[in-house]
């Protein structure tokens, strides 16, 4: 009897650490790419990547997929004062409503804070866990880490639902597939 828990406690633990392993190390595939568009400007370009074997397109707009957004800055600078204004309202008009988004605006303003000034062809990498919420990486390294359900929605609708074009972009990879 104690041998057959201790070998199902086992047995947990090993699959547990692989499903962990595949959580951090997964194989990306990159789907799709679309310029974002801010009022007359286009600030930058987001390529948007999933994890090998990923198809479920209805599951990853509702972000209970992990995926992974790249932006690649297209202006020679973006301000701090820019980069804050333009992800200030990317998150505002993707947020369920006013009232969700102004008990947000602690968490808001801590993230927008964190946001460098940025040059042309400069990559950041914000990457999605359900689970975990949004990291993002500029040069490697770990800048910030988004937690809580609304803003990570807020920030992954804003991408994947700004507009019709830039969704089927986005999922050219996965349209041409079903």
């Amino acid at each position: 009897m104690f041998n057959k828990i201790k070998n199902t406690v086992l047995l947990s633990l090993i699959i547990l650490s692989l499903s962990a392993y595949g959580q951090s190390n997964p194989k990306w595939v990159k789907i799709g790419e679309g310029t974002y568009k801010s009022g007359f400007t286009y600030p930058y370009k987001v390529q948007l990547s999933v994890p090998y074997g990923v198809r479920n397109i209805a599951e990853l707009k509702q972000g209970l997929l992990p995926m992974r957004f790249e932006l690649i800055w297209l202006p020679n600078t973006t301000t701090k004062k820019e980069i804050k204004k333009l992800f200030s309202n990317q998150l505002e008009e993707k947020f369920a409503s006013v009232e969700s988004f102004k008990l947000s605006k602690n968490l808001i303003h801590l993230f927008l804070r964190k946001l460098p000034e940025t040059k042309r062809h400069e990559h950041w990498l914000f990457e999605y866990y359900p689970d975990v919420g949004t990291k993002l990486f500029i040069k490697d390294k770990k800048v910030y880490h988004l937690v809580g359900a609304q803003i990570n929605r807020a920030l992954i609708d804003s991408w994947i639902n700004k507009s019709p074009v830039l969704t089927a972009n986005l999922f050219n990879r996965l349209l041409k597939l079903q």
